[in-house]
């Protein structure tokens, strides 16, 4: 299983180098931390290749009990690709940009993200990365934006089987 997602994923990262291509594909890493006492984080791996959905989810730090890490591989139908597509469009994802917060790391507490976001759509491509305190972030459009499209992947995720 761990073979066949990171084929799927290799082939998915190929794919965003040919710029001629009309396919659709998507690559998204997205990463949550706390710095604290109890330090933990989530990272969040998609890949979208089509209508192929691979999705991972790893915890490291301190774990709740829900928090199990997990791979998952399912199809997305053609409404949800058009929904993901909307999404995209409606958000402003479609955009190649990038927001860092530059504050000094010397908090005692601090909650963090590491974004980053491929999009090939339409015969173009797309990057956004993200990386930062999230109350610094947390006013910015892009972040906001990128934050609902996680979600939106996220519970699609939850649903496909």
């Amino acid at each position: 299983m761990k073979n066949i997602l990171m084929v799927f994923v290799l082939s998915s990262v190929f794919a965003f180098g040919n710029t001629c291509s009309q396919d659709f594909s998507i690559a998204v890493s997205y990463l949550a931390g706390e710095k604290s006492k109890d330090s933990h984080s989530t990272s969040e791996k998609y890949a979208i290749s089509g209508s192929s959905v691979s999705y991972s989810v790893k915890y490291s730090g301190r774990k709740g009990k829900n928090d199990i890490d997990m791979d998952k591989v399912c199809e997305f139908t053609e409404q949800n690709i058009e929904n993901i597509k909307k999404t995209i469009i409606a958000k402003e994802l479609n955009v190649t940009d990038s927001l860092f917060q530059e504050s000094s790391k010397t908090k005692s507490f601090e909650q963090y993200t590491n974004i980053s976001i491929a999009i090939s759509m339409d015969g173009n491509e797309y990057k956004i990365r993200i990386n930062g305190d999230t109350s610094e972030l947390k006013d910015s459009s892009l972040y906001k934006n990128s934050m609902y499209f996680i979600t939106l992947l996220h519970k699609m995720v939850k649903d496909c089987s």
